[in-house]
Parts: C-alpha cells; structure tokens; sequence
C-alpha cells in the first residue's frame, strides 16, 4: 500500500499555522479537488471493480463526498464571495505549493489506477490507493474540525473525520481478508 503522502503532513502543520478566515478558505482550496479526486477514483471502481462491498463503499464516497464539494463551494460564496479557484489563488505561498505537489500525487494516483484491469485485481488496486487518499483526507480536516470559525465548517471537518476513519478500517478488514 502506497503511504499517506508526507506533503498531506506539512499541508496539515501549514494549516495549523493559520487562523480564521485564512485557515477556512485554505482548507476549503485543497478539501474540494480532494474529494474530486475521491470521487474520480470511485467511479473507476464503480466501472471496472466486482466486490459488492467495495462497489458499496465506492457508492458511498460518490454521494458522501459530492455532498461536501456542494456544501463547502456554497459556503466558500456564501461566506467569503470566492469560487474555490480564488481561495486557491489567495491561499498562502506555502501552502499553495503543498496543494500542487498535492494534486500532482493524486493525478498520478487515479492514472495509475486507470492501468489497472477490470476484476480482482482492480477492487485491491483501489482499496489500496484509497486508504492513504483518505488518509490524507483526515490529516487536512484536523484544524478546521477544532479551529474552523464558522460552526457547521467544524461539525462537517469531524463528519469527514468520522466517514473516512470508518471507511478506512472497513478497506484495512476487507484487505486482510484478500491475502
């Protein structure tokens, strides 16, 4: 199994370094093309994986995580008047170039698993890319879920912590069982 990415651990220390509005509207930057990229790789699942229960937990991430990209882009206006872009345009310089180096893995994480063929092989292929993807995930919700300014941002950081941390001992079970 690949390992969580180290730059998911800066993008957390470079989180906890920020305050307010500058901590929501970061964090909001880098968590939306995160579940995109989520959601990308469910759907490759979807298509090519067999496991009923894997092709469950895919079904889940789709619906669980569009949610979220709706409801942080609407706040991302609601609050701040910025599409996700400008909150990425105007995250700090550091941070910023953790959110590439970030995207950047992810690109080639789903473009590997694109190689994978259908079957078996597949549903492993995205159990394991999976777990540390949500990994990731959990790391960058960790500020926000205490420090957020805005109360519902907290509440929504804890039920990604929650979802992902569930998900994640549900694939490491599944996994097991595949040996």
């Amino acid at each position: 199994m690949p390992p969580t990415s180290p730059t998911a651990y800066l993008f957390g220390e470079t989180l906890a370094k920020l305050e307010g509005e500058e901590l929501e509207t970061t964090f909001l930057a880098e968590i939306i093309p995160h579940h995109r990229a989520a959601i990308e790789m469910a759907q490759l699942e979807l298509e090519r994986g067999t496991s009923p229960d894997i092709r469950t937990h895919a079904e889940n991430i789709i619906a669980n995580q569009q949610h979220q990209i709706d409801q942080f882009t609407r706040w991302l206006d609601e609050w701040y008047g910025l599409t996700p872009e400008e909150a990425m345009a105007q995250a700090p310089e550091e941070a910023r170039q953790e959110m590439e180096t970030l995207e950047a893995e992810t690109s080639q994480m789903v473009e590997e698993l694109r190689q994978v063929s259908a079957g078996e092989d597949f549903d492993v292929a995205f159990v394991r890319m999976m777990v540390p993807h949500h990994q990731a995930g959990i790391i960058e919700f960790l500020e926000p879920q205490s420090r957020a300014v805005h109360p519902e941002l907290r509440v929504a950081a804890t039920s990604g912590i929650t979802t992902q941390e569930m998900q994640v001992a549900d694939f490491l079970t599944w996994l097991s069982g595949q040996v």
